[in-house]
């Protein structure tokens, strides 16, 4: 059952991991295993909250597994729960010290609310554990960026991209690189890309379109937001700007 369950996963076929896991946990119902599984599942199917039940669940039974914390607080982000998820994290990397994914997500938060600071700290000790890993170079690169020193920075995201191309917040950190610079052409493909995992992204499509009207396009510009246009989903904005672009 669990093979059933993980190939499921594996495939993200929602409808087949969800039940094979529901009855995973009826026959083993105090099996950490199975009630991670199950918690993956539910998230899979959109079930965030019932997957946040699973994990607290799982938790009553192991509340020193710092795996466990580390998978609860990502619901908790997914959530927009910032303060429980950083309780979290913190639980975490105090049962295991070397819990890197922890280090990079607190890092990312702290960048988040602009704490340059602390978010230096916490990617150096993470750096400790895995120094070459993308997502060290990832993180390093955005505290360049927001200290305005942004050669430093498309370097830094430049090798991070390349290690892991299919990262959206690598690509978007990037793609504000290349602005910085002046490089609008690799700053449009870059947010082009993040675009493919995002499409709904108002913001980020009307940048998009900006970009290729300050590069002669206007016409494409156009092109790029007339399905949002076409929807009813625009907000004023974006029909300024289109505006802008019809002149």
């Amino acid at each position: 059952m669990y093979d059933t369950v993980l190939a499921a996963l594996r495939r993200g076929a929602a409808d087949e991991a969800l039940p094979a896991a529901q009855t995973l946990v009826e026959q083993q119902p105090d099996d950490i295993g199975a009630l991670r599984l199950l918690a993956a599942a539910q998230r899979l199917s959109g079930e965030g909250e019932a997957a946040l039940a699973t994990l607290d669940r799982a938790l009553d039974l192991a509340p020193e597994d710092a795996d466990l914390h580390l998978e609860r607080a990502g619901l908790l982000l997914q959530a927009r729960d910032l303060d429980r998820a950083q309780a979290a994290l913190a639980r975490s990397v105090g049962l295991d010290p070397n819990q890197f994914p922890a280090y990079i997500i607190q890092a990312q938060l702290a960048l988040g609310r602009g704490d340059l600071d602390e978010a230096e700290r916490l990617v150096r000790t993470a750096a400790r554990i895995a120094p070459e890993h993308p997502q060290i170079s990832a993180v390093e690169g955005m505290l360049a960026l927001r200290r305005g020193r942004p050669d430093e920075a498309l370097g830094l995201l430049s090798q991070a991209a390349d290690l892991a191309p299919d990262e959206p917040m690598l690509r978007h950190a990037l793609g504000f690189a290349y602005l910085a610079k002046g490089h609008l052409a690799f700053a449009e493909q870059a947010f082009r890309g993040v675009l493919q995992t995002t499409p709904d992204s108002q913001p980020l499509r009307a940048l998009v379109a900006d970009l290729m009207r300050q590069q002669g396009r206007p016409a494409e510009a156009a092109d790029e937001l007339a399905p949002m246009l076409d929807d009813g989903s625009a907000s004023p904005a974006l029909h300024r700007l289109v505006g802008e672009l019809e002149l």
